[in-house]
């Protein structure tokens, strides 16, 4: 079996007046990456690899999120997932080392959300329906898969095992 997570990076500095590339996490952004990742903690299998694509948001979302959980994660930066497309992330994805059983990509919509609506085929209904039709700021969906090769990954092939965005938890803590 193996697991993805799709992490869109967390809320981030207007892009007005400054490089793309350089934006930072607000302290909304922060708070929230640590909230979802605190909630992550609580499950089972965690990414070994939490894969960014070079821009400051994803890398502090992914150093917050590598922080919050118990055992080390190794990060890696991947300047092709910056301005992927949904079809390359695919690809990505079959590509992955299958020596990691479970793995992270943080990135940025409108990416990121398409593949969790491409690859999610199986979960519960009303999950499945959010992750069609917004895909917020650090938000996570958990990706099963029961293949044993990252390169069987198909269309509808994984099981949203959870479906994660940082207002359904201040909804919770309310």
């Amino acid at each position: 079996m193996r697991r993805l997570y799709l992490i869109r990076h967390a809320k981030a500095e207007p892009g007005v007046g400054q490089d793309d590339y350089e934006r930072a996490l607000t302290d909304r952004g922060r708070n929230d990456a640590r909230r979802v990742a605190c909630a992550l903690a609580a499950h089972e299998r965690l990414p070994e690899v939490l894969v960014h694509s070079g821009a400051l948001r994803t890398v502090q979302t992914a150093e917050i999120f590598a922080a919050q959980w118990p055992r080390r994660v190794e990060l890696q930066e991947e300047i092709g997932l910056y301005d992927a497309t949904q079809a390359m992330l695919f690809a990505r994805a079959r590509a992955l080392s299958d020596s990691i059983e479970t793995i992270g990509f943080v990135g940025h919509n409108p990416a990121i959300g398409e593949l969790a609506a491409t690859l999610a085929g199986y979960g519960a209904d009303p999950e499945l329906r959010r992750v069609n039709v917004k895909y917020p700021t650090g938000a996570v969906a958990v990706i099963d898969f029961e293949i044993d090769s990252w390169s069987d990954i198909h269309r509808k092939g994984g099981v949203l095992v959870l479906f994660l965005t940082p207002s359904e938890l201040e909804a919770e803590t309310d």
